[in-house]
């Protein structure tokens, strides 16, 4: 039995080798095209798109939150599985730690509790490097100082070189400047020198 395909090529199902018995059908018959390619199974495609759809469903709430504030929250904390990225887009496929920290954030925010009690609960199970930023207080103040301080430092260089550039250079003077009778006694010497 043979029927055509889009392509044109003709597509016959061929007697294929025979199974042992008790091993199922005695033997099986695969779709070949003319051209010793195996048909297209339209049932198991359908099968692996649905696991591939429900693998994305189970794995999209991972990386996406509901609301506004979670976010804002999440931009707020470091991903602790060692990517040093921001919770909310740690992007590693499988990541052993956002998945949990992002459910561990949905739960304090949907407990009611404020911003900086969710970012303390953090910072009491991770520590003080999940959190982006730096509270400003304490010595953490020179975190928040330090790059403003070296960008007028370079400001001030880069202008105190613009200047020096810029600075005219003094002239030589032209004629002499010893008197004239110091002039003289100098070219007799040098006369009596030459004799």
């Amino acid at each position: 039995m043979a029927r055509k395909t889009n392509l044109g090529e003709s597509v016959g199902c061929h007697p294929g080798p025979t199974r042992p018995a008790g091993a199922g059908s005695a033997s099986s018959f695969p779709c070949v095209s003319s051209r010793g390619r195996s048909v297209f199974d339209a049932r198991a495609f359908t099968r692996a798109l649905l696991l591939f759809l429900l693998v994305l469903t189970v794995f999209l709430p991972a990386t996406a939150q509901q609301t506004d504030r979670a976010k804002a929250v999440g931009h707020r904390l470091f991903c602790m599985c060692g990517c040093k990225q921001i919770l909310v887009e740690c992007n590693h496929v499988g990541c052993p730690m956002s998945a949990g920290m992002l459910k561990k954030l949905d739960a304090e925010i949907a407990s009611g509790k404020s911003d900086d009690l969710i970012l303390q609960s953090f910072v009491q199970e991770f520590g003080a490097e999940v959190v982006a930023e730096p509270p400003a207080k304490g010595f953490n103040w020179l975190a928040w100082i330090m790059p403003f301080a070296a960008l007028g430092l370079g400001l001030m260089l880069v202008r105190a070189v613009i200047n020096r550039w810029n600075r005219p250079i003094p002239a030589l003077p032209v004629g002499p400047s010893l008197p004239p009778d110091v002039l003289e006694r100098i070219r007799q010497e040098s006369e009596e020198d030459q004799d």
